[in-house]
């Protein structure tokens, strides 16, 4: 798992769910989660990594080290941003 990654990821969470502190083990619907909330942080994946996931990505993956999982597995999977142009 990608520290860096971690750092950031976490912090989009804080950010949406308006809270502070978070480890890795925080699970999205305990701290109050929903799609809304969802979007937001998609949202801001797909700013800093250039990838649109779908909702299902967090709800599958409610925890941020599983999410950092499922969305370095995202970024593995899609095109490298310019390739082919």
């Amino acid at each position: 798992m990608n520290p860096q990654m971690v750092s950031t990821i976490s912090a989009f969470w804080e950010r949406a769910l308006g809270v502070d502190g978070l480890t890795p083990e925080e699970n999205f619907f305990d701290l109050g989660g929903d799609s809304l909330v969802a979007a937001k942080i998609l949202a801001l994946i797909q700013r800093e990594y250039g990838i649109e996931a779908e909702l299902r990505l967090i709800f599958d993956n409610p925890t941020i080290e599983e999410f950092v999982d499922a969305v370095g597995e995202e970024l593995a999977a899609a095109p490298q941003r310019g390739a082919g142009a």
